[in-house]
């Protein structure tokens, strides 16, 4: 691995921060909801009918950033392209997501990719080990859902709960880990800290049980689903105080449980948002980030701390009452075309609302940023020097951060959960897939009878997706494709040498490569 380090002093300045109170690297905080959607927060959304008044407060006197996508428009893809900067339709999850048993690699059911192997190779660095190289202290605290390797007993596929588990969090770059395997409706529900299991699980969740949208599996005596959002926040909390007089920045990556499935608002929170439990979920999610906000202001390190939310997809529309939510004028994706799933902005433009102290004042920009680029805008930022088998779709929007520029990026791909691909550059966005790209059983899955095999869309024109200009701009789809074929060939988007994809081309790729007359 190629690092270079530089000096405080010289990164500082190079971020723009010279002053006494900032004479070392800032802390980072990055906050991922799950399955919130744009027009989910009021900030963001005028016509919204959840109110959110933490996240409004971090969006009235910080930067957000509009143009804000997610890797894929589904969990676990969106987190791998989080940590390691490079797009997840390398690896060989080519669709679905990962589940909390391992079980039949490679085999889908239900949306589920059968197998919980961890999907980030040990080889690849992420910004849990290229921190950690930069003098980071790193945790994770949370949802991983990018898999790992349970313990088993001899000759048995019954998990071992009282072995440590491989190819986790602390073997990915981070010093400390408190959270769960996958998503709260995905069993074995333990928690595990560090490598271990905090217990051993006793009783048998039914699953399916009223509130509780949960697969049936094995609960661990100190598991309680409503607690476990607060436990996350508990957790978090006790290491922000805990590094208050540390010599050493830290790096936190907090990925919530809410407000995915199963939707479970405390008692102080039903009946917040005067909507729906989903609703109540919403309300509850943006004060728990007020509880992150106010540990940072509280432990005298707001100045120096860099906290950013965003979410890892869209909305998911099965199980949020989507018809009633919209019947009362509240639509989780704003003004966006389709949700969760989908290969449509619905699915992957998410709320990204960034405050570093008081230096914002209220701020947006409209550049196009992915949650890829977070590993280039810290290496960047911490002088790290990213070597050319790493990060190979991450750009550095350290410029927008610091008030020196715009993001570097100018186009970015989009997967959808059945590994359909998109491509934008600039205002020209190409679907790849002649609906949704979501499973058959969402709605817009197929498109109607006589559509086109493609879309192509103007998205300063027309950011709802709803005239598709293929038929009209040949030329223009043509070379997108040409430009997307190159971009998988050459394993990376970014300037650099090229660089191997997990796997050979395969299906998902064929409409590309018929498109662009390979």
């Amino acid at each position: 691995m190629n690092i270079k380090f530089f000096s405080i002093g010289a990164v500082m300045a190079m971020a723009g921060c010279t002053s006494q109170a900032e004479k070392k690297l800032p802390n980072i905080i990055i906050i991922l909801a799950d399955d919130m959607g744009y027009g989910d927060i009021s900030a963001l959304n005028e016509n919204s009918r959840i109110q959110t008044p933490h996240l409004d407060v971090m969006a009235r006197d910080g930067l957000v950033f509009t143009d804000a996508h997610t890797s894929s428009s589904v969990s676990t893809p969106s987190r791998y392209g989080l940590l390691t900067g490079r797009y997840s339709f390398r690896t060989w999850l080519k669709q679905g997501v990962l589940q909390g048993y391992t079980t039949a690699p490679g085999v889908l059911e239900g949306g589920l990719c059968l197998d919980a192997t961890p999907l980030i190779d040990a080889s690849r660095p992420t910004i849990g080990t290229m921190l950690s190289a930069q003098g980071y202290h790193t945790a994770c605290i949370g949802k991983w859902h990018l898999g790992w390797d349970w313990a088993y007993k001899p000759d048995s596929k019954d998990v071992d709960f009282t072995k440590p588990i491989g190819g986790g969090p602390t073997t990915r770059g981070f010093d400390y880990f408190f959270g769960i395997v996958a998503s709260l409706d995905m069993p074995p529900y333990v928690y595990v800290e560090n490598d271990m299991p905090t217990a051993v699980p006793d009783r048998w969740f039914p699953g399916g049980k009223d509130h509780l949208m949960c697969r049936e599996g094995e609960q661990a005596p100190d598991f309680d689903f409503d607690d476990v959002l607060p436990n996350f926040i508990r957790h978090s909390e006790k290491f922000i105080y805990e590094h208050q007089n540390s010599s050493k920045p830290f790096f936190l990556y907090l990925p919530l449980n809410s407000p995915h499935t199963p939707i479970l608002p405390t008692e102080e929170f039903k009946g917040a948002s005067g909507l729906n439990p989903y609703g109540d979920f919403v309300v509850m999610t943006d004060h728990m980030v007020g509880r992150i906000v106010k540990a940072v202001k509280e432990s005298g390190q707001w100045e120096n701390t860099i906290i950013i939310f965003t979410s890892d997809n869209g909305c998911s529309p099965g199980f949020v009452d989507w018809n009633y939510l919209t019947s009362r004028g509240h639509n989780p994706s704003y003004i966006f075309r389709g949700a969760k799933r989908d290969i449509w902005d619905g699915g992957h433009r998410v709320p990204f609302i960034v405050t570093w102290g008081d230096r914002y004042k209220g701020k947006r920009e409209e550049g196009i940023v992915c949650l890829t680029d977070f590993y280039a805008t810290f290496a960047q930022m911490t002088g790290y020097k990213i070597a050319d088998n790493e990060a190979e779709d991450s750009y550095s929007f350290l410029s927008a951060l610091t008030g020196k520029g715009r993001p570097k990026r100018t186009d970015v791909v989009h997967q959808s959960s059945e590994g359909f691909l998109a491509l934008r550059e600039g205002d020209w966005k190409m679907n790849f897939c002649a609906g949704s790209g979501g499973p058959p059983r969402q709605a817009g899955a197929k498109a109607a009878k006589g559509q086109p095999d493609y879309q192509l869309y103007n998205m300063k024109d027309d950011p709802s997706e709803t005239n598709n200009l293929y038929e009209a701009n040949p030329e223009m789809a043509r070379r997108l494709a040409s430009k997307m074929v190159k971009y998988i060939e050459e394993g990376r988007s970014t300037p650099g040498k090229p660089q191997a994809n997990d796997t050979e081309r395969w299906n998902q790729l064929e409409s590309i490569y018929k498109l662009a007359g390979k």
